[in-house]
This record gives C-alpha cells, structure tokens and sequence, in this order.
C-alpha cells in the first residue's frame, strides 16, 4: 500500500507542502474505515497525538506533526487523475489473486466471479452547476430537471461474503454542443459496461472470469463482448429482455424431465431445470432455472439465468449457487456503503474528479475493511463480540486516539510477523 500510494501523481509544490500525497491518501482511508462519514470530521476526531503518530508510521513521513485537514485532501484529490487510485485497487485485488488467497472462491472451470452492477452514487439536485457539468439527467413530473452521477463496479464476489471493487466506470455525459435534442444520447450503464469490460479483460489478460449480470445486460451486443473478451457469464433472464429465449425455455423444458435435479439444503428445497443450445442469432445459450422452497416459510422463489456455459447435471448446482452471488454486489457492496457508516452518497467534494478519487478511496477502505473483518474471525463473530461493524469502527477510532502507538521496532516486529488471515468465514 505504501509503494502504490507513493507513487501518484503529486502536482503540487514541494516548497510549499506539510504532507505527503501518502499521507493525506491514508488520512482518507481511515476516515472511511473509522465511518466518519465527513471530511470536515477529520479535523474535530483525528487530529490527536496518538493518531499522528500512527499516521506517521503508516506513511513513513516522519516529520508528521498533525492530521491533513479535510480540505487539503479535497485540494489533492481535485489534482490527481482519478486512473491512479483506480488502478490501486485493481492492484490490490491482484496482489490477492496472485498470491492465491481467493484459490477456493473459484466456480467451475476455475472461473473467478466478478459481479457487474450500477447503482446511484450522488444525485445533485436541481440546479445547474459546475459540478453538474458531464452529470446525467432525468425530467421529473413537475417539469424540474434532476442532476445525478451513477457508478458501475465490477467486484469480485465470493460465498463467504467478500465483495472487492476490481474496476470501476463513471457514466457521464460528453458535450452536447452543437447536437440537437433529438441527437443528444445520454451515457448510461450499458455503455459504460462496454468500456469497463475491455479495462477488465486488460488489466487481467489471462485470468479466467464469469461475468455476473443482471438483466439489462442481457442482449446480444454484451453477449458479442463478452465472446471477444473471452469472458463467461451468467445473466439474469426476464421475460421483457429477451422475450424469445425465455418462451423457448419453457416449450423444451416440459419435454426434457432428464434435465432435472433437486437440491436440498438445511434451509430451502430447490428444484433446478435446464435447457442447452438454444439457438439465439446464430449463437447457442444455455437457460438455467433456479425454483427455492424456504423450509420454514414455504415462501417460493424463482429465478432463471442465460450463461454460455454449459449445464450438467454435475454442475448445475455449483451454477446456482455462483449466478447468486450477484446479490452481494448490492447487499455487502453498495447497501454497506451506503448505509453502513461509509456515507457514499455524501458528496465528499464538489469538483467531479475530486469527488471520483473520494469514491475510489471509499472502495479501498471498504477493501481494507472486510479484510480486518476477516482477520477478527468474519461479521458473525464481529457481530457478537461488538454489536455490529459500526461498533467496530468506533472501537478501532477510540483505540487509535488513546492507545499508546507502537513504536517502529514494533511495527516492524509485528510485520514480519506470518498470520493466517482466514477470507472463508462462513
């Protein structure tokens, strides 16, 4: 961590600067790990002694007298090109992988599961600003125009919870100038999927990935991408994005019982059923359906996936439970960071490239975080020994403002130190 927030770009005068650009980078991150949920916090909570000099051992800055304030971080991160923090916590998913520590998360074929999905980031209101320029925009029934910035994340899912931000798209809109209303196309998700996953398919040449996708992206052209990019997938099908194949799954499936096989779980009893090489423009797909019986509500459940793997009766149940693992983009992803204490909606700047960088440092803390998580035996044990995650995150902020900090023979003790960091919690 050290080395990669070292090496971003630093425009600004040495003459006239207290703190290093790794410094203030680290700042940032413990105030999202701490769930602050402020930049103007960082003044009022961690400007203290203990955590200077926690700071200063983090950052090896060592004539670090006092904590960056919220606004010189905001005074970076509106210089620094958004690509570098990007590219840190691709990086750091890398390092993971490299080192085989994800090895056991890994669906059929040895394929990693990547879950796409986009979700509101921040919505700006109805006036037009500076900050609004590139934002997308949507006519409300009063005839008002609301301002709004998406994000779409790619994040490597697993079935023991962890959900990593492995690259991320900011759609949003180029100049309009000289185009007529009619001609004007906003961005969207579907468009900024097709420039992330080519980032993606760039940044890991040869790793074997499944691509988890909701309905929107089921269509012809993702299909295309995904063929040339060498990407699996597994997408969400509903009757309006491809109505055809949908209808033709349910003409064969009643005359194919074989492809048939029931799955019980302590939990639920599922019923799964397949189609294979369905024709679709010249190309085959494979239908899976998932029907789930909860063994103490009754409450049934339905749902169904178009993949260009092919289903087995051997694999069928590993395809399930792989194509649910996109939940965890929103849920342990975005519904976390949204609601957990990490405040993503909360405009941290109100420059665009200075907000992305506090969004991009938001996904490494989150990182960061669930790997501490991990470390303390997983949410079920935080949970119990704490009371939740925010608790947790209050317990570490009071520690590192009151303990006594350790010293650097004893960071350096610690760190060559070998622990086992145990990522299947479940």
């Amino acid at each position: 961590m050290n080395g990669r927030l070292g090496e971003v770009t630093d425009s600004r005068d040495s003459d006239l600067t207290d703190f290093s650009a790794a410094t203030i980078l680290w700042t940032v991150i413990l105030m999202f790990i701490c769930r602050l949920g402020a930049r103007r916090q960082i003044q009022f909570v961690m400007d203290c002694p203990n955590l200077v000099s926690f700071l200063k051992l983090l950052s090896r800055q060592d004539d670090l007298h006092k904590t960056p304030h919220g606004d010189t971080a905001r005074d970076l991160l509106k210089r620094l090109p958004f690509h570098e923090l990007r590219d840190v916590c691709t990086d750091l998913v890398r390092s993971m992988i490299e080192n085989r520590r994800l090895e056991g998360f890994r669906l059929i074929e040895q394929l990693y599961l990547i879950a796409l999905d986009g979700t509101g980031w921040l919505a700006l209101g109805h006036e037009s600003s500076t900050f609004t320029e590139g934002c997308l925009t949507t006519e409300l029934g009063n005839g008002q125009t609301l301002y709004y910035r998406p994000v779409l994340e790619a994040k490597l899912v697993t079935q023991s919870g962890l959900a990593l931000s492995v690259e991320t798209e900011f759609p949003e809109n180029v100049s309009r100038e000289g185009l007529s209303p009619e001609k004007f196309k906003q961005d969207c998700e579907q468009k900024g999927a097709r420039r992330l996953l080519p980032r993606l398919r760039e940044r890991f040449p040869h790793l074997p990935i499944c691509m988890l996708m909701d309905s929107l992206h089921a269509n012809e052209p993702m299909f295309a991408l995904c063929e040339l990019l060498d990407l699996r997938f597994l997408t969400v099908l509903k009757e309006g994005s491809l109505p055809t194949l949908y209808r033709e799954f349910y003409d064969l499936v009643a005359l194919t019982p074989e492809n048939r096989k029931v799955n019980k779980t302590p939990k639920a009893f599922r019923e799964i059923r397949w189609i294979v090489d369905i024709d679709y423009n010249g190309r085959k797909l494979h239908v899976l359906e998932c029907v789930e019986t909860d063994s103490q509500s009754g409450e049934v459940t339905r749902w169904l996936w178009v993949t260009d793997i092919r289903i087995l009766p051997e694999n069928c149940v590993a395809l399930v439970e792989g194509a649910r693992q996109r939940w965890r983009t929103e849920n342990e992803g975005y519904n976390v960071q949204k609601n957990g204490g990490y405040a993503m909606e909360h405009a941290y700047a109100k420059t665009p490239n200075a907000a992305k960088n506090f969004y991009l440092l938001l996904q490494i803390a989150h990182l960061l975080a669930q790997l501490f998580e991990c470390r303390l035996g997983g949410k079920k044990k935080v949970s119990s020994a704490f009371g939740s995650l925010r608790n947790l995150a209050a317990r570490l902020l009071d520690s590192l403002r009151t303990l006594c900090p350790l010293q650097g023979k004893e960071i350096n003790d610690f760190l060559n130190t070998q622990i086992q960091l145990r990522l299947d919690t479940s």
